[in-house]
């Protein structure tokens, strides 16, 4: 976990790391990205883009750029808990499940073993 993730450092005691879980296959069926994140202000690229169509979310709705409801995170969202309805926001939810750093590595498991059951 430490190598994938790398260690905490506290800049400031007011900011946490939290991070974002969402399951493989809802993360798939909703997630776009037009790739407006990697151009500048004047609409040019700031590297060039892959060779790939850019992602498009498998659901239907012709949805061309969410990226945005993936990275921002509100402290409201985050859960402090390990109940089931947590564990299933993870493997149902669009926007899966928002975990302090100081539970990440308890919460996958639980997560990981939901799964193989």
């Amino acid at each position: 976990m430490s190598e994938s993730i790398g260690s905490s450092f506290h800049l400031f005691p007011d900011y946490k790391r939290y991070f974002r879980i969402v399951h493989a296959p809802i993360f798939f069926k909703y997630f776009a990205s037009d790739r407006r994140h990697m151009k500048d202000h004047d609409g040019g690229w700031i590297h060039p883009p892959p060779s790939y169509d850019p992602v498009t979310a498998a659901d239907g709705s012709g949805t061309k750029h969410n990226l945005n409801e993936y990275m921002n995170i509100s402290s409201m969202e985050v859960i402090n808990n390990f109940e089931q309805d947590s564990i299933n926001g993870v493997l149902c939810k669009k926007l899966g499940a928002v975990i302090d750093e100081n539970l990440l590595e308890d919460f996958l498991q639980r997560v990981f073993s939901a799964i193989k059951s």
